[in-house]
């Protein structure tokens, strides 16, 4: 995980591609979704989104990989969500008491913030949420605690729950990238293909230059059948992160999708070229042999 920017990056960079920061260390493991047709070693993040994508469980209908979803997602504060998220990671800023607030009261919100932050980090959904609940008991229109307890909910298996979390955030800030990726993430989940793409939409516009809101954009459309402007955007992506070879896997998808074979071909032959040793090359180059023999001959 990148430490400037917190978005999540294949262990073989040397760099982040949303920020450029050198990245000091890989992680142990790259995360992998399950195979369905060719491997499926992406997605929004991101989720996140990536993330998850970024989305980070939207899976490619037609027999390819999800791509990068997961790609993780740059925090307006401190990361600290995996990379399977697809999500952006909680807000782990710490809200100051107001001076008319009773000590022990205030230092209990505290307390109880950052405990949930620590279950969140390690992966104790429950108890993250538990924490968050107790914290918003005490700041029922804080959006920072309502988006990391929408977090915690997804993570849980709770989507409409946490969508609900998720609202009330972007309600009472509508400003914020993240609380909007997350509501755009979770109604991908739900499979609200329109919600998803609407809600990705207003996130490009808040963060123009993310590749994974971008991605997971790009994704939603895709999943909603419009391929024409899913294409645009896959586009969109891939320029902003000319290094993510998964992202060429799924442009070419949607190109095939939309009766457009021969440049679904040179954005496949462009995913072997980037990673040759991807475990899913030898399926990816039978679905090109495939697709050059039922070229007409010209």
């Amino acid at each position: 995980m990148c430490a400037g920017c917190g978005a999540h990056i294949r262990a073989d960079r040397p760099s982040c591609l949303r920020c450029g920061a050198i990245l000091e260390a890989a992680p142990d493991s790259v995360t992998t979704e399950s195979p369905q047709g060719l491997s499926q070693r992406h997605l929004i993040i991101s989720g996140a989104v990536l993330a998850a994508a970024v989305l980070a469980t939207a899976v490619i209908v037609w027999q390819t990989r999800s791509a990068a979803s997961d790609p993780a997602v740059r925090p307006v504060s401190p990361p600290v969500a995996t990379a399977s998220s697809a999500t952006a990671p909680p807000d782990t800023t710490v809200a100051q008491p107001s001076a008319a607030a009773a000590p022990l009261e205030s230092a209990t919100f505290i307390d109880s913030k950052r405990e949930a932050t620590a279950a969140f980090t390690t992966g104790g959904f429950e108890s993250a949420r538990a924490s968050y609940e107790e914290a918003l008991a005490r700041r029922p229109d804080d959006p920072e605690i309502l988006n990391n307890l929408g977090q915690s909910l997804v993570r849980l298996g709770r989507v409409p729950d946490a969508i609900d979390r998720f609202e009330r955030a972007v309600a009472l800030s509508p400003q914020k990238w993240n609380y909007r990726f997350n509501l755009a993430h979770a109604a991908g989940q739900l499979g609200q293909w329109e919600r998803a793409v609407a809600e990705y939409r207003e996130a490009e516009l808040l963060f123009p230059t993310d590749y994974a809101t971008v991605f997971n954009l790009a994704m939603a459309l895709h999943k909603k059948g419009d391929e024409q402007s899913a294409i645009s955007e896959f586009q969109k992506a891939i320029q902003l992160a000319p290094g993510e070879d998964s992202f060429h896997v799924s442009l070419a998808v949607s190109l095939e999708a939309a009766g457009r074979v021969a440049d679904a071909i040179t954005e496949f032959r462009r995913y072997l070229e980037l990673a040759p040793e991807a475990p899913d090359a030898a399926q990816v180059k039978a679905h090109v042999d495939a697709l050059v023999a039922a070229q007409p001959a010209s």
